[in-house]
């Protein structure tokens, strides 16, 4: 079974819908049954247990693949799942720092999220580093890279890093997506970047990020390039050139800060991916996984997830 391991602002909703279009309704999001006191001012950071696991197969019995952010590796689902393959992408931090600011602020809007007060909060602090070992300790989080054997692209080299994980991890994934145009326009994340000024600030209490993404960026990826052999960037050529023939999809940034309408553009133009499994995948999750789920919470959690 693949675990994709959902890091905000990394490119992974484009994985999302990879793994829909190839595993349809044998691929489930993860989500927890019960939000944790630690996390309940964050429920999207909140990690996913044995319990939740063992709760989603129950409903996926043919279950091939599990996503989502509340998948992280410091909680040992591989023990309970023998073979479990991890997988995840990882940004710049100063990219991904950025775009989770400019998040905030398409969400509660600019007079509600300030800058200097978001970035001392802990939730906008070491946020890769903390989905995979649960504590911003960048040595911790590459022991687990590296004992668990967890692929890792790169956000930065995004093509590159899908035809490594088809190739090394998961040989069935069917690759072809079309890439999203975003209109942004100025935005406070372009104006932090743009500045020296920001961009300090934006390194500032992040620095465990910045430590795994050089671990990440200089002595695991590569491992995977060197793997691949001389024929990557030739290969990496020929992805790109099949998918330009999908196109563009061109997109506001209003509309991307919005889930709901976002997969219905999506769902009225599928192409390039299996419309069928798309279909099916959310079928299953929205008019069983989750409606069940809320059943469940309602009633009392089953036993087997308490």
């Amino acid at each position: 079974m693949i675990a994709f391991i959902h890091i905000h602002k990394t490119g992974g909703t484009t994985l999302q819908w990879i793994l829909r279009s190839t595993l349809g309704p044998r691929y489930c999001e993860v989500r927890p049954l019960a939000i944790p006191p630690a996390f309940q001012q964050i429920p999207w950071l909140a990690p996913a247990t044995l319990a939740d696991l063992a709760y989603t197969q129950a409903l996926y019995p043919e279950l091939e693949g599990i996503g989502g952010h509340h998948i992280q590796p410091h909680i040992p689902l591989h023990e309970a799942y023998p073979g479990l393959q991890y997988f995840t992408f990882m940004r710049d931090p100063l990219k991904m720092r950025a775009s989770m600011y400019q998040h905030g602020i398409n969400t509660l809007g600019e007079a509600n999220c300030v800058f200097a007060a978001w970035r001392q909060e802990e939730q906008s602090q070491n946020r890769q580093t903390k989905m995979i070992a649960g504590t911003a300790d960048v040595h911790k989080a590459i022991d687990i890279i590296q004992q668990q054997e967890i692929f890792v692209g790169l956000t930065e080299r995004f093509n590159e890093s899908l035809l490594l994980l088809k190739v090394m991890v998961a040989n069935n994934l069917n690759i072809a997506y079309k890439r999203m145009n975003v209109a942004e326009g100025e935005t406070a994340a372009k104006r932090l970047l743009a500045s020296e000024q920001g961009r300090a600030m934006l390194r500032e209490g992040n620095e465990a990020d910045h430590a795994l993404y050089e671990f990440v960026q200089h002595e695991w990826y590569p491992r995977y390039q060197q793997a691949y052999g001389r024929s990557l960037a030739e290969d990496v050529t020929r992805y790109q050139e099949k998918l330009r023939q999908f196109g563009h999809r061109p997109v506001s940034l209003a509309f991307m800060s919005k889930p709901r309408l976002f997969k219905l553009l999506l769902l009225l133009d599928m192409a390039p991916y299996n419309g069928r499994n798309v279909t099916l995948a959310l079928l299953k999750k929205y008019l069983l996984y989750r409606s069940k789920m809320q059943l469940d919470r309602t009633l009392g959690t089953p036993i087997f997830a308490r």
